[in-house]
């Protein structure tokens, strides 16, 4: 689970009762030092093995997504033509 990208360290404690030290220090003992250090510097400060970077990158991308639809949405509203209901009235109703 630690190899792989996606996986975040919280849920490797959840699992295994393992600190993000320890799974460091386990993968230290366990690869071939340039395996390690590889690894190391593939997942240091990465959003997807850290869940609380990962979530406050979702929510950057959740507002900024929703902004794009409300900014689309005020354009779509100001483009369209509203059609004026059908009415009683007639020029010749108004002399």
């Amino acid at each position: 689970m630690a190899w792989q990208d996606e996986t975040p360290f919280e849920a490797i404690a959840l699992q295994f009762a393992l600190s993000e030290p320890q799974v460091i220090a386990l993968m230290r003992a366990r690869l071939k030092t340039r395996s390690f250090r590889v690894w190391r510097m593939r997942v240091r400060g990465r959003a997807t093995k850290h869940q609380s970077k990962q979530l406050s990158k979702d929510l950057v991308h959740t507002h900024q997504a929703s902004t794009a639809a409300v900014g689309q949405a005020l354009n779509d509203f100001d483009n369209e033509e509203f059609p004026l209901p059908p009415s009683q009235l007639t020029l010749d109703s108004l002399r």
